[in-house]
């Protein structure tokens, strides 16, 4: 019997760029920002142009940050994050 495609790759590369999306931590309880047509779920996320130049932007920034920490806060690592770290402690990939 083979490997999963995606086991396959990782083990024909001896180092590894590894780029995920905020998907890789819906498992953890963290929402994800998009749908499945990539449209927002939400408010869209603050970006630094309007954090910077804004007062009022910054001091709404922190308000829900605040309101959505506890959500941050309790999250456990889930089998894609455990995954990575073995590869980056494997030195597979990594800074």
């Amino acid at each position: 019997m083979s490997n999963p495609p995606l086991q396959d790759f990782v083990g024909r590369h001896e180092r590894l760029f590894v780029l995920t999306g905020a998907g890789c931590s819906t498992n953890s309880g963290i929402p994800d920002y998009r749908d499945s047509q990539g449209n927002w779920k939400r408010t869209q996320p603050v970006n630094f142009q309007a954090f910077m130049s804004d007062e009022h932007t910054r001091r709404r920034y922190w308000a829900r940050s605040l309101i959505g920490w506890r959500r941050f806060g309790q999250a456990k690592p889930n089998d894609a994050h455990r995954a990575l770290a073995r590869l980056e402690a494997n030195g597979r990939c990594g800074m």
